[in-house]
């Protein structure tokens, strides 16, 4: 008697059924006009079932030792998620479906039929598919075994009340529905979009667990999951809630490889990373840990530039988030000057009015394309407080600027100058005065980059 495996054969997708037939005989052995059932199937779903039977029949025993621990739910060791892993961190392409388009049902879900010697038919993967139904079905059963943790964290994040329904959804739900297969589900391009993005967020966090990113900073891999797929699920969220068309999220790989962002426009990335830092729905903590990851990965990135990732650098990387994280600089420290102000404490107001400028003014240079790369092993330009008078020179001869914003820069320089290096009386309107043209020189530089 052979054994069953029983699991949920609901975890993948179905999209259609098909039913195949062959002509009734009658009494007289005779062919009727009509036709009888001999084989039906859920597509895409038989594919992947038809997989795992073929695995049990071909003896995978690797595969069916981990297809057990799933089935019988068996709690897995970080070796078995590492296993797991390697079935799908493949270069095979996805989405059969999408690469056919001959008219024959069957082929384009990767399936054909055969025939034995007495007739009987049956299904079978196309040679030319079964790595491409391979991984999905391996796919579907890590996403199973991690979707309660993966929606348990998005469920943490208030995407609902971000969304309005344009279209009804195919699901037939009114609320805003979330799913992390690779299967279209809704005709709500926005609703449709969110889950595409947090998916490739998903997907994204396994393979940092698969290469070793910041895997060593956690004691197990759910640990891993939990806590990274959680920024980028703080990710999206904060571009979710800031966009106003909502079916222009996507995932933008920030928490990974800088060399995803290769597809990346300049302008593109600086406005998300902006939307992202100035959301008022996101809190202070995540938007920290953005800009650390953003500091760690630049810095990885820069420190072991080769000849071809150079490009990508100046041309990118290092002005997108240099430019982020100066205005970052500039935003921090004019609240930085505001504090000192309200605690009477004035000379360090001048000195934190000061360096508001020039991080606001190097903000603007950086936009222009007027800064120095970053030195080698350093992310830092090599500029002075010279050079950098220099270029506020330059962007008033251009009309970027005016004088009058030259004059402000200088009146502030100089009072930080008396008050940090003499003795100097530096009252509260003083201050005041002070805090009141850097806002204004850092509003004017916003109108510019915006």
């Amino acid at each position: 008697m052979q054994n069953t495996i029983e699991f949920n054969a609901t975890i993948y997708p179905k999209v259609m059924s098909l039913v195949l037939g062959k002509p009734k005989k009658t009494i007289d052995n005779n062919f009727a006009n009509d036709m009888e059932p001999e084989l039906a199937i859920d597509l895409p779903r038989g594919a992947y079932l038809i997989y795992i039977q073929n695995m049990f029949d071909e003896h995978k025993q690797s595969e069916i030792e981990l297809f057990k621990k799933y089935a019988y739910g068996v709690t897995l060791e970080d070796s078995d998620y590492s296993s797991l892993l390697d079935l799908i961190m493949t270069s095979t392409p996805r989405n059969w479906n999408q690469s056919i388009n001959n008219g024959d049902i069957l082929s384009q879900f990767g399936l054909g039929i055969s025939e034995d010697d007495n007739g009987k038919r049956k299904f079978v993967i196309l040679d030319a598919a079964k790595d491409t139904i391979r991984v999905e079905a391996w796919e579907g059963i890590i996403i199973d075994l991690l979707n309660k943790s993966a929606m348990d964290i998005i469920s943490c994040f208030d995407f609902e009340s971000h969304f309005s329904r344009k279209n009804d959804n195919s699901s037939g739900n009114d609320k805003l529905y979330i799913s992390l297969g690779a299967w279209k589900f809704s005709s709500d391009e926005a609703e449709q979009k969110l889950s595409n993005a947090l998916r490739t967020a998903f997907m994204f966090t396994l393979v940092g667990y698969y290469v070793g990113d910041r895997k060593n900073q956690y004691s197990t891999f759910i640990d891993y999951f939990e806590s990274e797929f959680y920024k980028r699920v703080s990710l999206v969220f904060g571009m979710w809630s800031s966009l106003q068309n909502k079916a222009d999220v996507k995932y933008m790989p920030l928490y990974d490889s800088f060399h995803n962002l290769s597809s990346t426009s300049k302008n593109e990335l600086i406005d998300v990373l902006k939307a992202l830092l100035d959301n008022q729905y996101s809190a202070v903590d995540e938007k920290q840990d953005l800009k650390n990851q953003l500091i760690l990965s630049a810095g990885e990135f820069h420190n072991n530039l080769s000849a071809s990732d150079a490009m990508l650098e100046q041309t990118l990387i290092k002005p997108a988030i240099n430019l982020v994280l100066l205005r970052e600089k500039a935003k921090e420290t004019i609240a930085s000057a505001e504090i000192l102000l309200a605690e009477g404490k004035y000379v360090d107001c001048a000195n934190r009015c000061y360096y508001a400028m020039m991080f606001s003014l190097k903000t603007l240079l950086e936009y222009q394309g007027k800064l120095a790369n970053w030195k080698a092993n350093e992310l830092k330009e090599s500029e002075t407080h010279n050079s950098l008078e220099n270029g506020l020179t330059d962007l008033v001869n251009a009309r970027i600027l005016s004088s009058s914003d030259k004059a402000d820069f200088e009146y502030v320089k100089d009072q930080r100058w008396k008050c940090d290096y003499s003795l100097y009386c530096f009252r509260k309107e003083d201050a005041e005065h002070c805090v009141k043209l850097i806002k204004k020189f850092f509003s004017k530089i916003e109108g510019i980059i915006s």
